[in-house]
């Protein structure tokens, strides 16, 4: 399956950055996919970043392989995660994939323990 391209807004890039490298420094082994996917990311300006994009403090519903959609979860940093039910960290295999992908788009992401599946963005707000 081709990766679908990604976008992320030029206020986001130095947190990322941060981020990503906090990661690598922990041995944490979600930093080398989230690197490669910041790496590849289209950066745009603030305004541009299209509303449908998932981007740290967006909500999204996404489903993995056939499931159902998962109710609307905000993405957000690591130190600001506290609730798995309504949000997302960009440190777990799901948000690192879902970062900048837009409404619609789906991609493989692995999850340990039981391998490759098919992530599919559901919505964006």
């Amino acid at each position: 399956m081709r990766q679908p391209d990604i976008v992320i807004a030029q206020s986001q890039r130095k947190n990322l950055k941060r981020l990503i490298a906090e990661a690598f420094r922990g041995k944490d082994r979600i930093a080398p996919f989230l690197s490669a996917e910041v790496r590849r990311a289209a950066i745009c300006d603030d305004g541009a970043l299209p509303d449908n994009a998932v981007a740290p403090g967006r909500a999204v519903s996404y489903r993995i392989d056939w499931s159902a959609p998962t109710s609307y979860r905000t993405l957000v940093y690591p130190e600001n995660f506290t609730d798995p039910q309504t949000q997302i960290s960009l440190l777990s295999p799901i948000g690192a994939a879902l970062l900048g992908l837009r409404a619609g788009d789906q991609m493989s992401v692995f999850l340990p323990g039981t391998g490759f599946h098919k992530l599919h963005v559901a919505g964006v707000k």
